[in-house]
């Protein structure tokens, strides 16, 4: 799927981009190329953000961010300096609405009226821009379209610090439909709805995606840093302790049955808040097929039994997504290091990809 970048004025670039997702636990960098038929990992890494320099999506100490973006791009030396970034969260409203236009042109020109109807911001402040859907609105009326409008001020911090650190903001794109274009990357179209799951360290994207198009997209509020600090309530740990073993367990018998209770209850409430989610998709939707899969990403989809529990509540079946699958690996690049940790590099490998699907 493909998605126009945010704000236009940047536009979209006829070069390759480098994927920056830039997280509130972790920055991750992927650089692609492409001879036309397959896809090279040339450049692949992260480092960690320091602790509340993001928060809800905003960038609250940008020399620190940039700090550890500088380091990671010196040790890294990607080539490609044109870069893809993404937002989320309670700075992006993304809405599916019909519009009583044909063109795209047209749209483009009415696109600030129509979203004045269902923007929660003042007009001014916020960038809006839209991608039309296939096939025909449901009234056969006008053109179904997903609009898209993100806070000015959240966009701009994001283009700053992608200057900042020498690099050209070219795209700036919206999580869950970058998530989408990673699963496409590794999976091409499939012919079955798939719901994509990435859980963050503060929030979770969902994305339901049938043949490279967004059928369904939500931000939902929780992610693994909730579950850390859970972890260290229930056992009084460090919180580096805690996010160490909430991966990996722990030898002690007795932390880890406080663990294993802590992980599976917040679990179970994450299961069922998107099951609320998928079932509501289910019943506003005209689709005859629903989804048929579930796909986690993110550093919580590594959680012990995650899709077990996922697959009991929710009723699909669950597996890890590897954004990476049947991509090459350059020389230099550890491919035990990238199956380690693709799953948390989703989002950063849908916007590596923007340029080079096209």
């Amino acid at each position: 799927m493909k998605f126009p970048s945010l704000p236009k004025k940047w536009g979209q670039r006829q070069h390759p981009t480098l994927g920056l997702d830039i997280g509130s636990h972790s920055i991750k960098i992927v650089e692609l190329s492409s001879n036309g038929t397959r896809h090279t990992v040339k450049c692949f890494g992260r480092a960690l953000v320091p602790p509340q320099a993001i928060v809800d999506g905003s960038i609250k100490e940008p020399d620190k961010v940039a700090g550890a973006l500088k380091a990671l791009l010196g040790n890294l030396r990607p080539k490609v300096k044109y870069a893809a970034t993404s937002i989320a969260g309670y700075s992006v409203i993304v809405k599916k609405i019909i519009v009583p236009y044909q063109d795209e042109d047209e749209i483009e020109r009415n696109l600030i009226f129509e979203a004045e109807k269902y923007v929660p911001f003042e007009i001014e402040e916020v960038y809006v821009d839209f991608h039309a859907l296939d096939g025909e609105s449901k009234k056969n009326s006008g053109t179904e379209i997903f609009l898209v409008a993100a806070k000015r001020e959240i966009v701009d911090e994001y283009a700053s610090l992608t200057q900042e650190v020498g690099l050209s903001p070219a795209v700036v794109d919206v999580d869950a439909f970058a998530l989408g274009n990673a699963f496409e990357g590794a999976f091409g179209l499939l012919t079955e709805p798939i719901v994509l799951v990435d859980i963050g360290a503060q929030k979770t994207n969902i994305n339901i995606v049938l043949q490279g198009t967004s059928l369904f997209a939500r931000d939902m509020a929780f992610g693994g840093t909730q579950l850390t600090e859970a972890i260290q309530e229930a056992t009084g740990l460090e919180y580096v302790d805690a996010e160490r073993i909430k991966i990996a367990g722990s030898e002690d018998a007795a932390i880890m049955k406080e663990v294993t209770t802590v992980c599976k209850e917040l679990c179970d409430v994450w299961a069922s808040e998107l099951k609320k989610v998928i079932d509501f998709y289910k019943a506003n939707s005209d689709a005859e097929t629903y989804p048929t899969q579930l796909y986690t990403s993110g550093g919580s989809a590594f959680l012990k039994e995650l899709d077990i529990i996922f697959g009991d509540i929710i009723g699909l079946p669950v597996k890890i997504l590897n954004p990476l699958q049947g991509f090459a690996i350059d020389h230099g690049i550890e491919p035990e290091y990238i199956s380690s940790v693709a799953p948390q590099m989703a989002i950063a490998t849908g916007l590596a990809l923007r340029t080079l699907t096209k």
